[in-house]
């Protein structure tokens, strides 16, 4: 009966080899289903740490499996408390706590099977959310006023470049192109008063009479005057084209100047947006995570009532498995006892007289050392006071035999020192100021014992 089943259902052994056979498979299927929320734990827990931190698979493996001891450890404590009760209230209420807490354990540890188990669903659903993502961060980035600037600054910039590309050229310089203009209206102008002429020198047009009579004349006078006017817009082109080279060159080193700032912004404008872009196209490319898978399942879940349903079915299916334990350890607690409960009883009983003996002499045991020790204290005072008695009768009987000896020595050497006659009789007494060794003697400090105790002198 030392299988580790049993030791899973949280049973005693002892008790349970003396039970029938029925009481051992009962116990033997609630440690098997301690053992399958445990497997179920740890396989939830590599797919949790493999979908959200991406380690390694043997640090996954390793994970998980001290996860599922933890699981383990933890379902045989909850069905191990859940000890019967004399009635079937006490053992629901006693439960109850018990219940709460595994569908907790089960919720935590069906989310990552069901996200798994619907994980094409979710992936599809994630590439939709990436690219809403991906638009919401474009127009974000149109209206941000740090980029804002960058379409303007561009133009600018081609504009400065094709400007430098020009170099001497001042085909653009309004006297110049005013003065051009003026010179090629001069020219036309020019050029039809020599057609003029040389039809009315053919005969073909004005009076129809070749040669060059009066009208020829006029013409020709007019054709003079118009050549020296288009000699003047000539110059005055020069002239125009001439200063104007002098102003552009001027000009050319302040475009430059102009575009290597401009550049510089541009690229500046440029660099954060690229920054900004990348940093998102990273994020989102991580953020394929458990946050946001459940993101995307419970999006899902919203707009599919089948996926829906087909989901909560399997979250209950599975959460069912991780309060299995507890429930059937209820299960047990409700009805008539069985053999393994009574038994249990008794031995519990048992266990509580030994202990309760047990106290009893342990207390027994301390209040007898106890008075021993008084006892001994009170016999160790007497024969300490006995002592000093005996010393002090002995100091006083040597006092008194000295005195004697004294007394009588004087007494042979001048007995009459110690008679004195009477006034009324001839009775002899001792005479005045003679006194023993105990007469009016100082005050002796009491003597004490080893234990403090104030010790009597004798009288």
């Amino acid at each position: 009966m030392n299988s580790p089943l049993i030791w899973l259902s949280g049973a005693d052994p002892e008790i349970l080899r003396s039970c029938p056979y029925g009481e051992r498979v009962k116990y033997l299927g609630l440690g098997g289903a301690v053992l399958t929320t445990s497997m179920l734990g740890a396989l939830s827990c590599g797919f949790a740490l493999h979908m959200a931190m991406r380690l390694p698979l043997i640090v996954c493996v390793v994970l998980a499996l001290a996860w599922g001891v933890a699981i383990m450890n933890l379902d045989r404590w909850l069905i191990s408390g859940t000890q019967r009760r004399a009635t079937i209230g006490q053992n629901l209420m006693l439960a109850a706590p018990r219940v709460l807490l595994g569908v907790l354990i089960g919720l935590v540890v069906s989310t990552p099977l069901t996200l798994r188990i619907f994980q094409d669903e979710i992936n599809a659903e994630l590439q939709v959310m990436q690219r809403e993502a991906q638009d919401t961060f474009a127009r974000k980035l149109a209206t941000d006023e740090r980029f804002a600037r960058i379409p303007q600054l561009t133009e600018s910039v081609a504009a400065m470049q094709a400007d430098l590309d020009k170099g001497g050229d001042v085909s653009g310089n309004p006297a110049v192109a005013k003065a051009r203009a003026d010179y090629a209206a001069a020219d036309k102008a020019y050029q039809e008063a020599v057609d003029q002429v040389i039809c009315e020198n053919d005969g073909k047009c004005g009076t129809g009479k070749a040669g060059q009579g009066k009208s020829y004349q006029l013409k020709k006078a007019n054709e003079n005057r118009l050549k020296r006017e288009r000699a003047d817009r000539a110059e005055a082109v020069t002239q125009a084209e001439a200063a104007a080279r002098g102003t552009r060159t001027g000009s050319l080193g302040q475009v430059r100047t102009d575009l290597e700032a401009t550049r510089a912004e541009l690229a500046k404008s440029i660099d954060a947006r690229d920054a900004a872009q990348a940093e998102f196209a990273a994020s989102e490319r991580n953020n394929e995570g458990l946050l946001a898978r459940m993101t995307a399942m419970s999006r899902l879940t919203d707009a599919n009532a089948t996926l829906g349903t087909a989901h909560l079915v399997l979250i209950l299916f599975l959460t069912a498995f991780e309060v299995l334990p507890v429930l059937f350890k209820i299960l047990l607690s409700i009805g008539s006892p069985s053999v393994y409960d009574r038994l249990r009883e008794r031995k519990d009983e048992a266990f509580h007289d030994v202990a309760a003996d047990d106290l009893q002499g342990g207390q027994d045991l301390a209040l007898y050392e106890n008075q021993a020790r008084r006892t001994a204290e009170t016999a160790s005072i007497d024969a300490f006071v006995q002592e000093i008695v005996d010393v002090q009768r002995e100091v006083a009987q040597t006092v008194l035999q000295e005195w004697r000896h004294q007394q009588l020595k004087a007494a042979h050497q001048n007995p009459m020192q110690f008679v004195m006659p009477a006034d009324d009789d001839d009775t002899l007494v001792l005479g005045a100021g003679q006194s023993g060794p105990f007469v009016n003697p100082a005050p002796a400090p009491a003597p004490r014992s080893p234990n403090g105790y104030s010790v009597p002198t004798i009288p």
